[in-house]
């Protein structure tokens, strides 16, 4: 009897341990999709915050966390007196100057925002003057070529200055002023470039890609023979690589029309200068005062 009632017992056991294996998988997947408690009040909290980002993103994103971290806080203008005094942020007030900013890399929203600006001051006069300053490291082809177009269109004369770095297709904006008030300050760096841009799968989409970076240099070469005294010859020899070049420079080939002039030019001590002028750094050096050539 005592044999009978242990071999139960031990069938007890095992059918126990047959369950708990077979109830096992089940349990662990309705941990997995539990979720802790920590994380779900970080979901549900008041203030977000950063998620991680994977490292070999982190060197481009930082430029534009650095932007949120520290935006720019334009300042309030005051206008007027008395009871007509209001306040206007600084860009509104330089627009109603007739002033406009070509700040940063021209994308689709830049450009659609240089090019509502021109045509706002077109539509309150025709005939007065807009100053379009420009620092910019550059752009998307079309977004350049769009606000290229309509600087052609509007009818008011446009004033382009370049100050701090022109680079790439800015270049062509620069270029596409007004005749005779074009101009950069002192200290500017200017470059042209050529189109670039790549491709992958079969030929035929390769192929596509090339027809449409060859379109796209004619079209910028076009406007620079128009807006340049440069030939193709001369542009080819510009932007076979990144050319860069001082106002000075940018003037001889007919990218603007007059610099700025400071006064106080940087003096350069002669052993410096002598030292770059055998390295071929300098093309003149008169009284002391380094011109830079292109390297």
């Amino acid at each position: 009897m005592s044999i009978l009632l242990g071999g139960s017992h031990m069938q007890q056991q095992c059918m126990r341990a047959q369950r708990a294996a077979e109830a096992q998988p089940m349990k662990q997947a309705v941990q997995s999709c539990r979720v802790p408690r920590s994380q779900l009040l970080q979901q549900h909290a008041l203030v977000s915050r950063p998620q991680q980002q994977d490292s070999s993103h982190s060197r481009l994103l930082q430029p534009l966390q650095a932007r949120r971290r520290s935006p720019v806080i334009a300042p309030d203008i005051s206008y007027g007196r008395g009871e007509e005094q209001g306040f206007v942020d600084l860009f509104n007030y330089l627009l109603r100057q007739r002033i406009v900013f070509l700040s940063g890399y021209v994308n689709d929203k830049l450009s659609t925002q240089i090019v509502g600006s021109l045509l706002a001051l077109e539509a309150m006069d025709e005939e007065a003057p807009i100053r379009l300053y420009i620092n910019s490291p550059g752009g998307t082809p079309y977004s350049v070529i769009g606000v290229v177009d309509a600087m052609r269109q509007v009818k008011c004369p446009i004033q382009t200055v370049a100050l701090g770095a022109c680079y790439s297709y800015s270049s062509l904006i620069l270029a596409a002023g007004e005749k005779g008030q074009r101009f950069s300050m002192k200290n500017t760096r200017i470059m042209m470039t050529q189109p670039m841009g790549g491709s992958q799968g079969d030929i035929y989409a390769i192929a596509a890609t090339v027809a449409e970076l060859n379109a796209i240099y004619q079209l910028f070469a076009k406007y620079y023979m128009k807006f340049t005294d440069m030939t193709v010859d001369e542009i080819e020899q510009q932007t076979c690589r990144d050319t860069f070049m001082t106002p000075e420079q940018a003037q001889d080939w007919g990218l603007i029309d007059d610099v700025y002039v400071s006064e106080g030019d940087m003096v350069t001590p002669p052993a410096v200068a002598k030292t770059l002028e055998e390295l071929g750094f300098v093309d003149r050096l008169s009284g002391g005062v380094l011109r830079t050539g292109v390297v």
